[in-house]
């Protein structure tokens, strides 16, 4: 076996990403075989490094650059394909992110610092199921300082994102179009901060394929998704009643194709 041991420059976020998305270990002898336990213990120890790094949740980040554009911070730091913005532009990487963000008269290197009552008061606002269901007004007095600018497409395809990161889409204003193909590190609790905010009521695309963590779990989330009008699942194999789920979302999710084929070939599943 050889092991990956390239991880110098972990200050580098872009670097952090690359060695998330790395394979642990590379198999020289197709003869040995590694037990599953090995390879859940070394998945375990990848997806916390994610969740510790670029997935943690930093509410005064929120509070200093606005919900999107601290949610296009968290993005590009893990990795993200694309993000579409409110006004076209289209965001792939981090030094794009940080010369957007620029433009908007903010350095991601100097923001504001809150001591640690006051970023206690934050999240206790911004987890609050009032915040997220406010009307448009509301959520522009709010957030009146941010830009007026809005992630409006995520293709966060093959990316680090994990469980906690989501919480940043909590108060996007119109986040439509969510992506998240090859992601390993999410599952069911990132389902629900969708659910639990304003993208319940402005997403309408939602597409994970290939995804070894969501379960049958989400399903009682996803229903929350009143918006959706496309829903598109390959190849979860944590979900155990593949045709019940379909039955299930359907029927929550009138106006919404929902499509799960089974796992008969290589790609997305796409019908």
């Amino acid at each position: 076996i050889i092991y990956h041991h390239n991880i110098l420059g972990l200050g580098d976020y872009r670097m952090r990403w690359r060695l998330l998305r790395l394979p642990p270990m590379m198999p020289i002898d197709q003869h040995r075989r590694v037990s599953g336990f090995a390879v859940f213990r070394i998945y375990s120890m990848r997806r916390r490094f994610a969740e510790m790094f670029s997935n943690k949740f930093r509410v005064e980040r929120v509070e200093a650059l606005g919900p999107d554009l601290a949610c296009l911070e968290w993005l590009m730091e893990c990795g993200c394909t694309q993000v579409t913005m409110s006004d076209d532009t289209r965001i792939g990487s981090i030094s794009e992110m940080r010369k957007y963000i620029k433009r908007f008269g903010y350095d991601v290197f100097d923001l504001p610092e809150f001591d640690d009552n006051r970023i206690k008061e934050l999240k206790k606002e911004y987890f609050s199921s009032k915040l997220s269901s406010e009307s448009d007004m509301a959520h522009d007095k709010r957030w009146s300082n941010a830009p007026r600018t809005y992630i409006v497409k995520v293709d966060a395809s093959d990316s680090a994102v994990a469980d906690p990161g989501f919480a940043y889409f909590r108060e996007c204003r119109q986040l439509d179009t969510l992506k998240l193909n090859f992601c390993d590190y999410f599952g069911d609790e990132a389902i629900r901060e969708l659910a639990l905010g304003r993208p319940a009521r402005t997403l309408t695309d939602l597409e994970i394929v290939l995804n070894p963590a969501v379960t049958d779990g989400a399903i009682y989330w996803l229903t929350k998704l009143k918006a959706l009008r496309r829903l598109h699942f390959y190849f979860l194999p944590y979900v155990s009643n593949r045709q019940g789920m379909l039955r299930q979302l359907r029927l929550a999710l009138p106006r919404c194709r929902v499509t799960f084929p089974r796992e008969d070939k290589i790609g997305y599943g796409y019908e």
